[in-house]
């Protein structure tokens, strides 16, 4: 495994892809200001920058939302989108491109990025039962659950039992090269806490992890598998990758890498660190692709002891402003 290149004269960023489940609240606003200045000071630096933010669109969470008020999940998502992209007029955030995992270019990366890890032979059917969030979009162990089966990060919410046949990658296989990458490049998390977290998750021992839902239309079916959809985690990732396409280039793997990858800096919320900082580069290992230079998670914007958040309703939003 190669470091990142810290000679070069690129700098890309990259924001979480934001959750479009409702409109965007002071705690989106936080990341991507952060996000921002750090662009702003590798352009000041003389390098040529690239920062990325976007829409995380698919998935049961927006699928159930949308339902609840009488909309399509693609209508749902179009009218909160432009919200986010006001938002940011607002603020002054200067990103240069906004990605939405709706949009066709993006699915034929994610399909791409898919027969990869599948040729790889990390993917495989499998039973899977467990607690899910709807709310993290996450299987949840029972140590991680408060008293009466609620999640720890949306404790308004109650997790749900699920029993089905799902595809599964092989996050298993790759628990001595995970280590590896963190021996040899200490900085790749950050800060030293969140390091700390991820070293004692992924010393705890990986579980493979499914990366398919059935019975959910909102999303994009398996390549092998129609009847499947594929987990909004393993697409929202790879809208990275997509966003690293020129707007004339044919959306391949090979155009979307060709300059501004691997991502210097992810710069995430803590409670996604795990999908950035431990499934991620197994993917990208998979997919024999270089790790991005740094995951950095921050900490939450908190109100009344309680993580600020769209699905809790206890945010500022920009009509509070």
């Amino acid at each position: 495994m190669k470091s990142t290149d810290r000679t070069k004269n690129t700098f890309a960023i990259t924001t979480p892809l934001y959750y479009v489940n409702d409109l965007p609240h002071v705690g989106s606003a936080y990341t991507t200001m952060a996000a921002d200045a750090l662009a702003r000071f590798e352009r000041l630096r003389g390098k040529s920058v690239l920062m990325i933010t976007g829409t995380d669109e698919h998935g049961q969470k927006i699928q159930r939302t949308a339902e609840s008020l009488g909309r399509s999940p693609q209508a749902h998502c179009d009218l909160v989108v432009p919200g986010f992209e006001a938002l940011w007029k607002q603020l002054d955030i200067q990103y240069d491109r906004f990605i939405r995992t709706t949009s066709r270019r993006h699915e034929y990366i994610v399909k791409e990025f898919f027969q990869r890890v599948w040729n790889s032979g990390d993917i495989y059917l499998n039973e899977q039962k467990g607690w899910y969030c709807v709310s993290c979009e996450e299987f949840k162990d029972e140590r991680d659950l408060l008293p009466g089966n609620r999640c720890s990060i949306h404790p308004s919410k109650e997790v749900e039992w699920r029993d089905e046949e799902n595809y599964f990658f092989r996050l298993s296989r790759y628990q001595d090269q995970l280590l590896a990458l963190y021996a040899e490049r200490p900085d790749f998390i950050a800060p030293e806490s969140r390091r700390n977290e991820v070293l004692s998750f992924v010393n705890s021992g990986l579980q493979d992890f499914s990366i398919s839902r059935v019975n959910l239309e909102w999303g994009l079916p398996i390549p092998v598998d129609s009847s499947h959809t594929i987990y909004v985690w393993f697409d929202a990732l790879l809208g990275y990758v997509t966003a690293l396409l020129d707007p004339d280039s044919d959306p391949m793997l090979e155009n979307a890498l060709s300059k501004w990858w691997p991502i210097d800096l992810h710069l995430i919320g803590k409670d996604i660190l795990r999908f950035h900082a431990v499934y991620w580069p197994a993917m990208l290992m998979s997919a024999g692709l270089p790790m991005p230079g740094r995951v950095f998670a921050h900490g939450f914007l908190t109100k009344d002891g309680k993580k600020m958040g769209k699905t809790e309703g206890n945010t500022l939003t920009q009509s509070n402003w």
